[in-house]
């Protein structure tokens, strides 16, 4: 035992591990108990085994070696445990639950059975960012000896007080291949089970139900909120959590105002078609790694932008685009019946040459304060541990307000044709930009799916409190084919000359739609137009005394004359005062007069009884009749044909994976708001090249 003594204190200083990975709480950390010494059978070999408050450490005995069978499976040495031949440790930070194992007894049940050691369950590496179950059995026929043992690792894992004991999720069945329930069945919840939370899960039909169930939420309840779906599920539960949070804090959500932080943190499972945010929050979009960054509790901060219309607040958002990505997911929901093979025919469709086109806009920007120092092309990719992301202090205080919105958009942008970026001021903080594109995209995070494996925009950060915006002009479709083929590959697609990047805190995007001034307004008027022109003009350089006195004047002048108007119409017969009532068309405007009054008379009221007015009647011809229903339809016409026009000089915006036919949008990059389970991308992946089979179709 002596050499095995000084093995083990040799081997504990060779070993370097930290904790920053996950931490120990401070909970945790409970004054120091004897180490537990025992031999054990790991991996069929007989070890000297010692537990304490921070690992199981084994190391094989000299004598009692156990020959191994032969397998032809590779043995993996990644993950958590460390072995070197027979001999490892295991941090009890990486073990998930801890387990006495019984051998199986269909007659006595499976609690009954012989005890054949204490199961540690932790997890392997398949590869840099997938994660798989394994366990490590320590081998003992004694029960006594396990359940000391099983006892004093559970106590331990009792202290780490960020691993979520209960869990709300919301489950859409019918997300990607609509294998939601399958996979919540098969994976998730014996993963859920053996961790032994308590899980309220809730199958959701249609984004309302998101939206009730998160305004009557307890949140004191639950330690986390999942969401289980794809890019546009994550993004309806964002938008409910935030806006709960917010809602607890008393923060009104309007421009100008810093809102408050997530009040839980949020995990993701992904199961929908292209899952940009949680690939780009795990590295994979594989369910039971998102479920075991979650269990861990292993969290990281996440930017998001808030998205304003018309001064108001309109959603929370993590990557928009406009423009090609948007006629993209605009034929993918047409394309609904063809499955799987949707996306490929979306963007077949989109390539074709009447649907690439360019699509005028104007753009305002406030660059990032570290301009100089990051850029989307610096060819920094942001991992696990990113220097950038740790460095960025997170947002202002709740509720407080900032005041680089409250520039107002400058009217210099609305004219004129130039694309080239303009200094509006040297004290405004804007930058303007304006011209054709065929793509505007806004990136808080990578956006890794299938078809970009590093990313849409590869040098985005997760939580650098900025977000990269990516114009790319007008030019021929094969240089734009050049430009889409390069998200495949290791190649960044930024260094072409047609495309533009800038590393911003805060956007402001107009389109621009020059033709509509063809279509006929019916409703316009130039008289009552130059009067209200003249009107208003008068008012605002008058003083607000005046203003009042001029508008009750005008009150009483009309309201007298009305009634002059009344008093003075003759009144023919009954049946003329009959005819208003039917749908007959009168010659003569007025306004309705009341058929009686109340009169004070030395302080009394007297009801004065008024004679019934009315206007001689007119009832068209069937030839007005017939031209006021070709005017209606000449009008219905011109209508569809300037929305159709409209459209065509329009697209749409993809927020999210979601369609969004408001067009006038600002947004407002808002720094580590939401804690979200997962790492970010391992430092050693090894990307697969994808060359977008569906392109050398053109």
């Amino acid at each position: 035992m002596d050499v095995t003594e000084e093995y083990l204190a040799t081997a504990s200083e060779k070993i370097n591990y930290s904790q920053k990975d996950r931490g120990v709480e401070a909970s945790a950390r409970r004054a120091p108990e004897d180490d537990l010494k025992g031999i054990f059978c790991v991996e069929e070999v007989s070890c000297d085994v010692v537990l304490t408050d921070s690992r199981v450490t084994w190391v094989p005995l000299g004598a009692g070696k156990i020959e191994k069978k032969k397998s032809k499976k590779k043995k993996l040495d990644t993950g958590p445990v460390k072995s070197d031949r027979s001999s490892g440790y295991l941090l009890l930070q990486d073990v998930l639950v801890v387990k006495i194992q019984r051998q199986k007894n269909v007659t006595r049940g499976p609690s009954q059975g012989v005890c054949q050691g204490v199961a540690l369950f932790t997890y392997e590496k398949k590869d840099s960012n997938k994660l798989r179950e394994r366990v490590i059995l320590l081998g003992h026929p004694s029960e006594d000896i396990c359940h000391t043992w099983a006892n004093r690792i559970e106590q331990v894992l009792e202290g780490y007080v960020r691993r979520p004991k209960r869990i709300k999720m919301f489950l859409q069945p019918f997300a990607g291949l609509r294998v939601g329930r399958k996979v919540f069945r098969e994976k998730i919840c014996p993963m859920l089970l053996l961790a032994k939370t308590k899980s309220d899960v809730k199958e959701i039909y249609h984004k309302e139900q998101i939206k009730q169930e998160m305004v009557h939420l307890e949140l004191d309840s639950y330690d986390c909120v999942i969401a289980m779906g794809g890019d546009g599920t994550v993004s309806e539960v964002v938008n409910g959590l935030l806006r709960r949070s917010q809602t607890e804090e008393g923060i009104d959500l309007k421009p100008g105002v810093n809102p408050a932080k997530a009040c839980l943190p949020f995990g993701i499972v992904p199961i929908g078609t292209t899952n940009h945010i949680a690939h780009s929050v795990l590295g994979i979009d594989d369910p039971v790694t998102a479920m075991y960054h979650i269990l861990y509790g292993n969290t990281t901060p996440l930017d998001i932008c808030a998205v304003y219309s018309n001064d108001k607040f309109y959603q929370w958002a993590f990557n928009s685009q406009y423009g090609f990505a948007g006629n993209i997911l605009d034929f993918s929901q047409r394309y609904r019946k063809l499955g799987s093979k949707r996306i490929d025919a979306a963007f077949l469709k989109a390539l074709t040459k009447s649907k690439l086109k360019p699509y005028d806009c104007e753009i305002q920007f406030i660059p990032s304060p570290n301009a100089a120092t990051s850029h989307p092309k610096d060819g920094t990719p942001c991992t696990t541990g990113c220097s950038i992301c740790l460095g960025t202090t997170a947002s202002s205080p709740r509720g407080s307000v900032y005041t680089d919105s409250l520039h107002e958009y400058d009217p210099l942008a609305v004219s004129g044709t130039s694309s080239t970026i303009i200094d509006l001021t040297k004290e405004s903080p804007w930058h303007s930009t304006k011209g054709a594109y065929l793509s505007v995209c806004l990136f808080t995070v990578p956006a890794l799916c299938e078809w970009a494996p590093m990313g849409l925009c590869k040098y985005t950060h997760l939580a650098d409190g900025c977000a990269d915006l990516v114009l790319v002009r007008n030019v021929e479709r094969k240089e734009f084919l050049r430009y889409l083929k390069r998200h495949g590959g290791p190649k960044n697609q930024l260094d072409f000359p047609f495309v533009e990047c800038y590393r911003v805190k805060e956007v402001k995007f107009r389109p621009r739609m020059g033709a509509t001034w063809k279509h006929t307004d019916h409703d316009y008027d130039d008289l009552e137009y130059e009067v209200l022109r003249k009107s208003t003009q008068s008012t605002r350089l008058a003083p607000i005394s005046e203003q009042m006195n001029v508008v009750d004047d005008l009150h009483d002048d009309h309201s007298d004359q009305d009634v002059e108007d009344v008093e003075d119409i003759p009144v023919d017969s009954d049946e003329d005062a009959e005819s208003l009532g039917d749908g007959s068309v009168s010659t003569t405007r007025s306004r309705s007069k009341p058929s009686s009054a109340n009169v004070s008379l030395d302080g009394s009221n007297v009801e004065v009884p008024r004679q019934a007015s009315s206007a001689p009647s007119y009832r068209p011809s069937k030839y007005e009749v017939n031209m006021e229903k070709y005017r209606k339809k000449q009008r219905e016409k011109e209508e569809k044909a300037r929305i159709k026009e409209t459209r065509k000089m329009t697209s749409v915006w993809n927020v999210d994976n979601e369609l969004r036919e408001q067009l006038d949008l600002d947004f407002r990059v808002h720094p580590h708001l939401l804690m979200v389970y997962g790492q970010g991308v391992s430092p050693d992946t090894e990307f697969e090249e994808n060359r977008l089979g569906c392109i050398p179709r053109f």
